[in-house]
């Protein structure tokens, strides 16, 4: 029989899991912002490094050039000295003033090379010295990593049997409703899509063939050449819809691959930069992950695309030996957290909704962080 005192050491003892949890979290939140601004860091010193390399070179190349014309001024003047009475006094002036002039350029060109030498070792040594700060980050968000998602199995472990008939039943809920939602998002795309081009199509080659029948050929041909770019746009759609409900190269070229075109491709569409950033080695795990990962991505760089209003979107692939991590962080507009729980519980946001149910039909992690102008953090975690 369990006695109050080992109740409270129970509670008590997950309470200390869960603050751990919450610190190692946030510790590893600021950790991948200074690795992130370790990375801009050294970006912008490798372009100043590159800029003062370029000014060494150029230095260089001018002590040389100096260097040479010093030497055939001294030359000169030593023929000066040796057939003195050849020469007129004004001569003689400007050739002594010319080779002042020289070495004082070769002077001023030396020191100058100096110093870009200098520059350019200074900014040698710091950018060493952040990419191994860099670096160390990247290596400290990854063991982090570990320790949250070792914590966290504790901590399922703890309610794990009391909430496995309502999750399951709350997840069975949530796939039909999304494979619902996917099936009317997908009919109205075709319908206001390659639908309405087709319908273009017909009316189209009714005019061509009227045109025809009424020897205006002229018109005809340019009707029918306007159908090209019709045609090839309903190509594009559906090999879009297409790619969208099964990305082939998911299978053929796996997840890193197809989430990196993918996440390019949207977002260039947008005019917002993107990044994809793969930490481990890739390993190709069950169809199934792969797929709810991409899908994942996917839903998540829509709804910042669509409602965050970004300038940058960095997609983070973390191969941890026994578990895949995937982030998706923006810069956008953020929103309030609360309200957003408030909607996954009434199930009213279906896109996240969906990508919920497909990581915890993994036994995985789903997370979002987000404050309004602080933009969005968006982490899962699936073990292998």
């Amino acid at each position: 029989m369990m006695t109050d005192h080992s109740l409270l050491s129970t509670a008590r003892l997950e309470a200390i899991l869960r603050d751990t949890l919450n610190a190692l979290e946030q510790g590893k939140n600021q950790m991948y912002d200074i690795a992130e601004n370790a990375r801009q860091e050294c970006l912008r010193l490798q372009a100043e490094l590159e800029h003062v390399q370029a000014e060494v070179s150029r230095a260089i190349r001018t002590v040389e050039v100096l260097e040479q014309r010093f030497q055939q001024a001294r030359i000169r003047l030593y023929q000066m000295n040796r057939d003195f009475d050849q020469y007129t006094e004004q001569q003689k002036a400007d050739s002594y003033r010319e080779a002042e002039r020289l070495r004082e350029s070769l002077a001023v060109a030396k020191e100058r090379e100096k110093n870009l030498r200098q520059q350019r070792h200074s900014l040698e040594v710091s950018f060493n010295r952040m990419e191994e700060i860099a670096a160390k980050a990247e290596r400290f968000v990854s063991q982090v990593g570990v320790a949250i998602n070792f914590l966290e199995g504790n901590i399922r472990d703890v309610n794990e049997q009391i909430e496995n008939v309502q999750v399951k039943h709350e997840i069975a809920q949530g796939i039909l409703k999304g494979q619902e939602d996917e099936r009317k998002r997908l009919a109205r795309e075709i319908h206001d899509g390659p639908v309405q081009d087709l319908a273009n199509i017909v009316l189209k080659l009714d005019i061509c063939e009227r045109l025809y029948n009424a020897d205006r050929r002229d018109e005809a041909a340019q009707e029918y050449r306007s159908l090209k770019p019709i045609v090839q746009g309903i190509i594009r759609d559906v090999r879009r819809i297409i790619y969208d409900l099964s990305p082939m190269t998911l299978d053929d070229l796996g997840l890193v691959h197809t989430a990196t075109r993918y996440v390019q491709d949207a977002c260039e569409r947008q005019g917002v930069h993107a990044e994809v950033r793969v930490v481990g080695r890739e390993v190709r795990v069950a169809s199934a992950v792969e797929v709810a990962l991409f899908r994942t991505i996917q839903e998540a760089v829509n709804n910042s695309l669509k409602h965050g209003r970004p300038t940058e979107i960095v997609v983070r692939l973390e191969f941890l030996g026994d578990r895949i991590s995937v982030g998706v962080f923006d810069n956008g507009k953020g929103f309030d957290i609360n309200e957003l729980h408030r909607r996954l519980q009434d199930g009213s946001h279906y896109g996240l909704v969906g990508m919920q149910d497909r990581i915890k039909l993994l036994n995985g992690t789903f997370k979002i962080h987000s404050a309004p102008g602080q933009g969005t953090r968006l982490i899962v975690s699936v073990p292998l």
